[in-house]
């Protein structure tokens, strides 16, 4: 059955490449097509629930439309059980040939939009092909802009070599992002570090053509995190997806060491459960959209524990700006965006190395700091730079809306 099914995905995957060469022809004797609606579709790859689906494509999407702007977000799977039982549930070729030939007609619905944003990657978990359908969308289509938030080709730890006979013949890339950028012309990123990135791929890069946009909340209209009272075993917190794991494993040390003289507990908001030998209580949360905020406001500190590698330097901060969006006072590694979010001791922490960790922790287990003032630092720091209304203007004179 595997057989079958990679042998019907190769002829899938040489048909589309004779559609799309053809329509990029037929498109080349037409011209663009005119009249397109004036607004803005997302091409997202991930479900509803999850976080980058919801903050930087679905609420972008919702504010453009409540600004009488045309905008709608079409992703692959709707929901992450769907998405989930897709995956796990046909061999990988079936999954990759079934999201392979929904995108394509995606990208020609997409086409009669005025702007098309497409979220981190066209074709997600999908390598084969040789970009052909970013290069197909990007023919027919003369305002296309890539949207990311992490350093996707660290991710992928490109450049890969291409050993597999398969993978030769489906034409995989082993630079697949770090080539696509190269194909784009207009980008929306989330970090400085994530633009220095752009520039430095893709030679006469012309600055006005990136637009950073951290991932933005809205918690505006949310009570802030109480710090009138802490409870007698406060709670450190974490918030993130299962692969992310190993970043909380590297403060577990500290934390071992420190409950042999402080009672507290660590909140892990996730994926799959978090399950670790400790000196201290876990608590594990599913991550959930409807309960995200309701259990985020358990934490009464926040911990973005990173590793100085280019992975780690290509992330958005986001779990900080929710922490401090929601008053929680945070303690994060210093790493990039980070140093940008935090002036440490005035709205949160930062810390260079696992002895700065140690010193910051225990200051705070013996409360040797102004909560109260640092989380209303904190939660003025995200009202002012990272919030969906403090950057519209700027979203919208990007997209020239």
């Amino acid at each position: 059955m595997n057989k079958l099914n990679n042998l019907v995905f190769v002829l899938n995957l040489y048909l589309l490449l004779i559609v799309t060469s053809i329509l990029k022809y037929l498109f080349s004797l037409t011209g663009c097509k005119k009249n397109k609606i004036k607004g803005v579709i997302f091409l997202e790859n991930f479900p509803y629930e999850n976080a980058g689906y919801q903050y930087r494509a679905s609420k972008w999407s919702e504010i453009l439309n409540n600004n009488f702007i045309k905008s709608e977000v079409l992703t692959i799977v709707e929901t992450k059980n769907d998405f989930d039982t897709f995956l796990l549930s046909y061999n990988k070729s079936h999954f990759l040939r079934k999201y392979m030939n929904k995108r394509f007609r995606q990208c020609l619905y997409a086409c009669r939009y005025e702007t098309i944003i497409v979220r981190r990657e066209l074709l997600i978990y999908n390598d084969y092909g040789n970009l052909f359908l970013d290069k197909f969308l990007l023919k027919i289509h003369n305002n296309v802009i890539l949207d990311f938030d992490d350093n996707i080709a660290a991710a992928k730890q490109e450049p890969r070599s291409i050993e597999s006979t398969f993978g030769k013949i489906m034409l995989e890339n082993g630079d697949k992002f770090t080539q696509s950028v190269k194909l784009y012309n207009k980008f929306i990123v989330a970090s400085s570090y994530l633009k220095s990135y752009v520039i430095n791929t893709k030679q006469y890069m012309d600055e006005k053509n990136i637009l950073v946009i951290p991932t933005c909340v809205d918690y505006n209209h949310l009570p802030p995190k109480n710090y009138t009272t802490l409870p007698d075993k406060p709670v450190f917190g974490w918030i993130g997806g299962n692969h992310n794991y190993f970043l909380l494993d590297t403060i577990l040390p500290i934390l071992n060491n420190l409950a042999k003289e402080y009672d507290f507990k660590l909140l892990v908001i996730g994926g799959e459960n978090y399950i670790r030998e400790t000196d201290f209580t876990v608590e594990f949360v599913p991550w959930s959209l409807k309960t995200e905020i309701e259990d985020l406001l358990k934490i009464d500190f926040g911990l973005m524990p990173l590793i100085n590698d280019d992975k780690s330097k290509g992330k958005g901060g986001f779990k900080l700006i929710q922490y401090m969006g929601l008053g929680i006072v945070s303690i994060a590694s210093a790493v990039t965006i980070n140093c940008d979010i935090i002036e440490n001791g005035s709205n949160s922490f930062l810390a260079k190395n696992q002895k700065e960790w140690e010193i910051i922790l225990k200051q705070i287990l013996e409360d040797r700091v102004d909560l109260l003032q640092i989380s209303k630092s904190a939660r003025l720091t995200i009202e002012n730079k990272y919030t969906f209304d403090s950057n519209l203007n700027k979203y919208l004179n990007f997209l020239s809306l």
